[in-house]
């Protein structure tokens, strides 16, 4: 009897197969997808799931590459690895800056009133809370709320009590 796996399971199979890619990315600056996926002995379907969500945590950019191979390395964002605790109101007000758009730690620390410093805590603070995202674009890097962040703000109902509408 097959039993399919559940999402804990394929979670957990993303997260070892993430830590292979990382590893094999701290051995040298920059991997062309295939190599990456011999190295590590992953399926190229499993190679891009991990890949994907390493670059959606900010954790692995995508290099210009020649022609249409996919060069990948490791990203730094700048953000300090700090536990998870409580949102400081730093916090709390970049998360609410970040709603519905994205910006640099500069812009935002401009448009804040805040030190790029300030702000860069923040972020590393909502980062441990898993609540963003990172794009390079460049040498700049570009926070977002993720998605799921956006959407279960957006969801949920207005002080008043009243049914957000759905245009």
């Amino acid at each position: 009897m097959f039993n399919p796996p559940t999402l804990e399971d394929l979670q957990e199979t993303r997260r070892a197969n993430e830590k292979l890619v990382l590893r094999a990315l701290e051995s040298k600056p920059e991997w062309v997808e295939t190599e990456l996926a011999k190295t590590t002995g992953l399926a190229l379907s499993h190679l891009r799931a991990a890949l994907a969500s390493l670059l959606d945590q900010g954790r692995v950019r995508r290099l210009p590459g020649t022609g249409t191979r996919a060069v990948y390395g490791l990203a730094d964002p700048g953000l300090a690895d700090v536990p998870a605790t409580p949102l400081t109101e730093d916090a709390k007000r970049v998360r609410d800056y970040l709603e519905g758009r994205a910006d640099s730690a500069l812009y935002m620390s401009e448009q804040l009133r805040m030190s790029r410093e300030d702000v860069m805590r923040a972020l590393s603070l909502l980062n441990a809370h898993g609540m963003i995202t990172c794009t390079f674009v460049g040498s700049l890097v570009i926070f977002r709320l993720k998605e799921t962040q956006a959407l279960g703000q957006e969801q949920a109902p207005a002080p008043t009590g009243k049914k957000k509408q759905v245009a």
